[in-house]
Parts: C-alpha cells; structure tokens; sequence
C-alpha cells in the first residue's frame, strides 16, 4: 500500500515537472500560443487575486521589501536610485508594472491584464488610478497602458531603457514586483537582487529575453528588471523550474528593453487592440550542420546551402533561436528582417521577407448574421462589441465583406476566413432606408 502511494506522488511528480516555464503569477494555464518552429514555451496564465495562503509565506532570504528610499540606502542602493526605483513601480491585482515615461504609460505582461475588462492600479505610495489599455501583444506577453498624469497628486517619473550592449551575463540587476501579493498589504513592493545570467536569449515565445537569478516570484510578473543605475533592463514574465512548483528556483525570464522598445510604437497606436510579430517564411527549413544553421528548403532570396550568421543583427546560434528571432519584431504589411549568410563562402546582407505569426482564438467582431430572402443581415449587434463601435446595426444588409460580394451567409464567412484578431472587418452595408456606408471593424480577442 506504501508502495502504491509511492508510485502515485511520484507520478504527480513527474506530471508537475513537465511544467518547464511558469509565468509569474497564480492562476491556472491558459491555452498556449503557438511557438516559433522547434521551440516551445508555456502560455501566460490568467491574472487572478493572490490566494490568502500567500499572505502568510515569507519573503526568501535574500529579498527584502522597501518602506522607503532610505531602507533601500542602508542596503548598498544609493538613495536617488532607490526613490526612482519605487516612484516607478506600479500595482496591479495579482502583478506588477513599471512607469516608463512622465506620460503615463505603464509597460506590463499581457497576461496580467488578460482577463480585466476595466483596469486600476496603485503607485507605490498608494494612489490608486484607473488606466486605459493602449495595446496588448499576447504573443510576446507585453501589455501597454496609459493613466492620466493629472489623476495623480506628484509628478510622474520615467525610466531609461538599457541599452542591448548593456545585457551581459553577470551584470548585478534589482528586481521590483509585488510577490504573493505581499505588497498588497501595505502598498510597498519588494526588491530582490541578483545577475543577469545570460545576454538576449529565444525561450520559447519569449523571442528576445534575458535570463537572471534575483529572486522572482507570482506576483512579480510586469515588474521592472534594473541595473545597479536605475535603467530599465526588461520586465519579470516567467520562471524556470523542473518541480513544477510555482516558486523561484533561480531561473526567472524577462522580457527585456530592445523587445519593449520594438514594439512601443505598435502598442501606443493599437487602440486598446492586440499587435502582431512577424514570422519566418512560409515553407523555410533549417537544419543544425556542422558549420551552424543551415537552410535546407529555401525560399525567396533565402537559397539552399545558406548559412544563417546573423537575423535581425543578432547570432543565429541555433535553429529554435533563429526561428525565434524571425518572430521577433513588430508585424506589419511587407516586413522584412535583415539576414546575413554565409553563401560559397561569401558573406551576404538580405532582406527576407517575414510572414506573420498567427494570434490563437476566434476574432470577436460582437455580431450575428441571418440569411433571409433579401440577402445576409445582420441580426443582432453585442453592446459594447467591435461591431457596435463601427456604427453597425440590427436589421443592415450585408453587400460586401472585405471587398468581396456577399450573396449568402456561407459566402459571408469565407471572406472572414483567416481574418485574427487586430485584422479589420470591412462590411459595406445597406440600412432600411436604402442609405449605402461603410464600416470597419477592428477585431479583438473575446
């Protein structure tokens, strides 16, 4: 009988450690997107409220959590550095974020606010705010929002982003968060202190990351990494452990500047919608060969033979890396990524055109159609949809779909096919009264 209880716990065991990348905050796992070719990686779990077991758990050894600029002073941090380092931090319901400019705009994990419909955080000293989301991108696990300056009683603070030469392993970083929730208690985050241990890393969807050991824990998700001068290396998204137990284990991933950088420009301008990242190209197969990564199956200016050096002025050390790489960047219509090969031993500079790394779930455009003898109508508009913004109403006859007729229901949804959330709807429609308009639908995630 001992023996079969033996067998059983181990076997939760094994089960658990196939749980290779954890994201920092408690919840169950959602659904994973899909990785780049022959990389994986584990999805961001739903941001949910710490459990109150967790209110109980001490901090590890080598962290301690801040009161004020002057405690952080007596533990080596200067004190401007410190008060930065807390002005900047913000609080979210299970997780953390990081105020990156006098703006407003906070830099977070996707999946910390995955789940939220209306989103309020809290400074450091315990101001709470309503903010708005500007742009999700739930592949590479990045979240922008903004509050209003005028919201908060004192002057907002901004932090420098790191530069990439910067990112070397070793380096002494500050991780910032809210672990367990522990700072809910008393509106002061937790700092923890360690290295980088690794330069710009591929794990899994994390497709420009950095590897460092300062303690990091769910509730840290969002927060800030620093370096020892007050610049922003990344964020803290995932831990690494082999039990499967949710608790640091040494290996925590961050999702670091020249990726936050990368895609600002897209997040600020989404509209509370999602970005994309680009994507090898269809039909590309690589090999590991004993000169490096070797393209096996090319395509477009990509030849058989090619060995890939550098993709987008990073090594393409490995076939996952430089798939990974490829997936790397903000997606946008001709995109391309410059790539350097080694071709009958000739070193060359290409601009490879991308593809673009698909969103999982069904776009949500919040309307109903019904097939009626005059045509496909629409018979129904959700409050509050996408469908409802562009101005679309119950009882408008469908003309045309992305340009194309619509002459039956069936027809209607073969020129939606392949559409993902971020893609417009374009209906051209005509209302009860005869009066033909157009509008755009800018889909999103449920």
């Amino acid at each position: 009988m001992i023996r079969n209880d033996r067998r059983v716990v181990s076997a939760l065991i094994a089960a658990l450690g196939a749980w290779a990348a954890d994201p920092l905050m408690a919840a169950d796992v959602a659904p994973a997107p899909p990785a780049a070719a022959a990389d994986a990686g584990k999805a961001p779990a739903a941001a949910e409220k710490p459990p109150a077991a967790a209110d109980r758990s001490p901090p590890a050894a080598d962290t301690k959590s801040v009161a004020d600029a002057s405690t952080l002073e007596m533990e080596g941090v200067p004190a401007p550095l410190a008060a930065r380092l807390l002005d900047s931090f913000v609080f979210f319901n299970g997780g953390s974020g990081v105020l990156i400019g006098g703006d407003g705009r906070i830099l977070t994990c996707n999946h910390v606010i995955a789940q939220m419909r209306t989103y309020e955080v809290r400074l450091a000293g315990g101001v709470a705010v309503s903010a708005e989301l500007l742009g999700t991108d739930p592949y590479g696990d990045i979240a922008l929002l903004r509050i209003d300056p005028a919201q908060v009683p004192h002057e907002l603070c901004g932090v420098d982003f790191a530069a990439p030469d910067t990112m070397r392993a070793g380096l002494p970083v500050i991780a910032v968060g809210n672990p367990f929730g522990l700072g809910d208690l008393d509106d002061q985050p937790t700092i923890s202190r360690g290295v980088l241990g690794s330069g710009r890393v591929v794990r899994g969807f994390y497709t420009d990351a950095i590897q460092a050991d300062a303690p990091v824990n769910p509730g840290n998700s969002g927060g800030p990494l620093f370096t020892y001068d007050g610049t922003l290396l990344g964020i803290n998204g995932q831990i690494r452990s082999r039990s499967g137990f949710r608790i640091n284990s040494g290996i925590g991933l961050a999702i670091d500047a020249p990726q936050l950088q990368a895609f600002l420009p897209a997040l600020t301008v989404a509209g509370g919608n999602v970005v994309h990242h680009t994507a090898a190209p269809p039909g590309l197969k690589l090999e590991t060969g004993r000169d490096g990564v070797v393209v096996t199956t090319g395509v477009g200016v990509l030849q058989n033979g090619d060995i890939l050096l550098e993709i987008g002025g990073r090594p393409a050390l490995s076939v996952p890396t430089a798939m990974g790489i490829f997936a790397a960047s903000p997606w946008q219509p001709g995109a391309t990524m410059a790539v350097t090969v080694l071709r009958a031993g000739v070193r060359t500079d290409l601009d490879v055109a991308c593809a673009r790394t698909p969103i999982p779930g069904q776009p949500y455009h919040g309307l109903d159609f019904d097939e009626r003898a005059g045509g496909t109508v629409i018979s129904g508009v959700d409050a509050d949809s996408p469908g409802a913004t562009a101005g679309v109403r119950r009882g408008d006859l469908v003309l045309k779909a992305n340009g194309r007729p619509v002459t039956s229901r069936i027809s209607l949804l073969r020129a939606m096919l392949g559409l993902e959330a971020g893609d417009d709807l374009v209906l051209d429609l005509r209302d009860a009264a005869g009066t033909v308009r157009t509008a755009r639908i800018s889909m999103r995630l449920p």
